[in-house]
């Protein structure tokens, strides 16, 4: 279940829209009737990113008679304008990643096959829709008494949105706080050359760990009254939640730095895939082996940055990593 917040004030604007299905519609347009509205009425949708628990309706309440504005971060727009349920997963971009990091082709194809499945068990419940404009870092949202400010946060996804009522000093969070879970990080190839300074020649990537704690470490310099996620109901302890967010990754950082530390005091050569079987021997490496290993990957990029991690790349292509002392 996502949460999604109503704002009554001119423009009508709805912030993220939930899942395309016949009950979330069916909720939606129930809670509009509690307020004294209709879908038609909705003049604006902000979405805090992409995913199809976030844009799903968005198209729905269009073709409901809203004549809106959707706004989005502008590393979102091409996404939301072209969704389909396998750019949603990046297929490719993850799977190319993967396989550099040392899992293996016949179980990257199981694994592809699989997602493709559950895929195609029902229809989407999300779907493509246009983007009116494009949000930066430090935009004003203007209300007709007031305005959010936008906040560039990505790490859940890359072009993911904080929004800030400077008045009531409330966040508007997505999935970058959340009140019963830590959100995963994103991890995949983007477009474009290897940079001239990478000995390895890694393709260029979105790496979403290591930003991702970054802009949480920033949310600690403010003062919030409340959090509204959408996720686990209103946060009104925000100091704990943030601290809570940042404990949740240091922890898993260094428990796959000591994984990568015992790994590498056998002799042998470490691999990201090494460091997730060392790690997840119970997981079933079909279903449950994606987000994780992507954290893995994360993590090792974090240590990298640290000086902790040593990458160096085989002949064979997979990328492997030697344990560091700390500096």
């Amino acid at each position: 279940m996502v949460q999604v917040y109503l704002i009554e004030h001119e423009p009508l604007t709805l912030i993220d829209t939930g899942v395309k299905t016949a009950e979330s519609l069916q909720t939606l347009r129930a809670a509009f009737d509690e307020l004294g509205h209709g879908l038609d009425e909705v003049e604006r949708i902000i979405l805090t990113h992409y995913h199809e628990d976030h844009l799903g309706q968005a198209q729905v309440i269009r073709d409901a008679g809203a004549r809106l504005e959707l706004w989005a971060h502008e590393a979102e727009a091409p996404i939301i304008e072209s969704w389909t349920p396998e750019r949603h997963e990046k297929l490719d971009e993850t799977n190319s990643l993967l396989r550099e990091y040392g899992v293996p082709d016949e179980l990257l194809e199981r694994q592809t096959r699989w997602l493709r499945k559950v895929m195609k068990k029902g229809p989407p419940i999300s779907a493509a829709t246009s983007v009116e404009r494009v949000l930066r870092d430090g935009d004003r949202i203007p209300f007709k008494d007031f305005e959010l400010g936008a906040i560039h946060a990505p790490g859940h996804t890359a072009g993911h949105l904080l929004l800030h009522e400077e008045g009531s000093r409330v966040l508007i969070s997505g999935d970058h706080i959340m009140g019963d879970a830590v959100p995963f990080t994103e991890n995949y190839y983007v477009e474009g050359p290897p940079k001239p300074s990478d000995p390895l020649a890694r393709r260029p990537r979105f790496s979403g760990l290591t930003p991702y704690l970054e802009s949480t470490r920033r949310l600690r310099r403010q003062s919030f009254s409340a959090i509204l996620p959408a996720h686990g109901g209103v946060i009104e302890r925000p100091d704990r939640h943030i601290e809570d967010a940042l404990l949740f990754y240091d922890v898993r950082v260094q428990r796959i730095e000591r994984g990568l530390r015992s790994l590498a005091a056998m002799g042998q050569e470490v691999t990201g895939w090494d460091i997730w079987k060392a790690l997840f021997p119970k997981a079933d490496p079909v279903e449950e082996m994606r987000t994780r290993m992507l954290m893995v990957i994360g993590a090792l990029d974090e240590l990298e940055a640290q000086g902790i991690c040593i990458t160096s790349r085989r002949s064979d292509g997979v990328l492997v990593h030697m344990h560091a002392p700390r500096p």
